[in-house]
C-alpha cells in the first residue's frame, strides 16, 4: 500500500538558527545575555512566534519553531559567522540579488542563543525519532538522490554531486544540509512544507513513505563526508534469518510470478511481459547481497529492473527479506 506524503520540494528550507544535539552547562549570564539579544536584535528580522506565513510577508526566515530545526554544533558555527550564507541570492531574492551577511556574535553569546532557542522554540510537531540517520543505506541515499532530482527540488536548491555544486539558487542552498538541519524536523517538513512556508513557492508531490525517506537520507548526507553506511545484511534480523520462514514468505508472495520451484512459472507469468526471473537457472549463493536485498527491498523499477517487481520491504519487514534471502540461497543453486 502507497503511503501518500509530500516530498521535500521547490522553494525554500526555511529558517535560520536550532537544535542542540547535546546538553550543556549552562551559565546564567549566558540566559540573560541571550534573552537581550533575541528581544533587542533577532525580533527585528525573525517572528518568534505566531503562525506561518509567505516568504513574502517576512524580512527574513520565521525563528517559531527554530529550537527543533538545527544542528546545535552548526548553528555556533553560523552565528559565530563560520558557515557560509544560506541564500546565494538572498532570503527575499524579490527585493535583492545578492546574499546578506548574517551579524555575527561571539562563541558565548551563540552557545546562550542556541540554548535559548532550543528551550524556547520547539515545535510540537517533530517527533524525536521519527527519522534514523544510522539506518540510510548508500542505495536509498542514491534512491534519494534521483526522487530529489525527479521531484524538481534541483530547480531551487543546490547540493552537491561528484565535487561538483548543482542546482538552482532561488532558495536555501542543501549542500551542507547533513551537518545543518536536525533531521527529525526536516522528515517533518517533507510530509508537507506548506505546514511551515505556505504561498511561498513549496511545491507538494505525491510520494511513498519510502520515497520520502530516501530523500531525507540523501540530504542527511550531503556535507558529510566518510559517512558510514548502513549495511542491513550485517544487521540482527539477518543474523537470525530463518530459511524456513522464507519458504513460507516466498510461497506467499513471491510464487504467484517465479512459481513454486522457481521456474518463473506462476499463474501472474503467462500475460506479464517481460516474464519474472527464473529462480531455479540462479545460483543465489553468488549473487551479490547487496544487490539481492535491494532488489526484494525496494523493487524493480528501483533496481532499474521491470516495475512488475514490488518493492517487498514494507510488506513482510526487514525479518521477511532477510528469510526470503536465506531461502533463495539454500534452494536454488542453478541449472545442474
Amino acid at each position: 500500500m502507497n503511503v501518500r506524503r509530500s516530498v521535500v520540494v521547490g522553494g525554500a528550507l526555511l529558517a535560520l538558527v536550532g537544535m542542540m544535539s547535546a546538553p550543556r552547562l549552562l551559565l546564567a549570564g549566558d540566559q540573560t545575555r541571550a534573552k537581550e539579544l533575541v528581544q533587542q536584535s533577532c525580533v527585528q528580522c525573525h517572528r518568534m512566534e505566531g503562525q506561518p506565513d509567505s516568504r513574502f510577508n517576512l524580512k527574513a526566515p520565521d525563528l517559531i519553531w527554530a529550537g527543533s530545526k538545527y544542528d546545535r554544533a552548526w548553528l555556533v558555527r553560523w552565528l559565530t559567522g563560520k558557515e557560509a550564507p544560506l541564500y546565494a541570492k538572498g532570503y527575499r531574492w524579490d527585493q535583492s540579488p545578492e546574499a546578506h551577511k548574517h551579524v555575527t556574535v561571539t562563541d558565548a553569546e551563540a552557545n546562550g542563543l542556541a540554548d535559548y532557542l532550543a528551550e524556547h522554540n520547539k515545535d510540537p510537531r517533530v517527533k524525536v525519532g521519527a527519522f534514523d540517520r544510522s539506518k540510510v543505506t548508500k542505495f536509498e541515499a542514491g534512491f534519494g538522490g534521483m526522487a530529489f532530482k525527479a521531484h524538481a527540488c534541483l530547480g531551487c536548491h543546490t547540493v552537491e554531486e561528484n565535487g561538483k555544486l548543482i542546482g538552482g539558487q532561488q532558495s536555501a542552498a542543501l549542500e551542507k544540509s547533513g551537518q545543518r538541519y536536525n533531521k527529525d524536523w526536516l522528515f517533518r517538513f517533507g510530509q508537507n512544507p506548506q505546514d511551515f512556508t505556505p504561498h511561498s513557492g513549496e511545491f507538494l508531490a505525491d510520494a511513498t513513505e519510502p520515497q520520502l525517506r530516501a530523500v531525507i537520507g540523501y540530504l542527511m548526507v550531503q556535507g558529510v563526508p566518510d559517512f558510514k553506511y548502513y549495511e542491513p545484511w550485517t544487521s540482527p534480523e539477518f543474523s537470525k534469518a530463518n530459511s524456513g520462514h522464507g519458504k513460507v514468505i516466498y510461497k506467499e508472495y513471491c510464487m504467484q510470478c517465479h512459481g513454486a520451484t522457481g521456474k518463473g512459472d506462476g499463474p501472474a507469468a503467462a500475460t506479464i511481459e517481460p516474464k519474472p526471473a527464473i529462480h531455479a537457472n540462479i545460483n543465489f549463493s553468488e549473487v551479490p547481497v547487496d544487490y539481492l536485498y535491494n532488489m526484494i527491498n525496494h523493487g524493480g523499477a528501483a533496481m532499474g529492473k521491470s516495475a512488475n517487481m514490488p518493492y517487498w520491504g514494507l510488506t513482510i519487514g526487514q525479518q521477511g527479506v532477510a528469510d526470503v534471502m536465506a531461502y533463495l540461497k539454500t534452494t536454488f543453486k542453478g541449472p545442474k
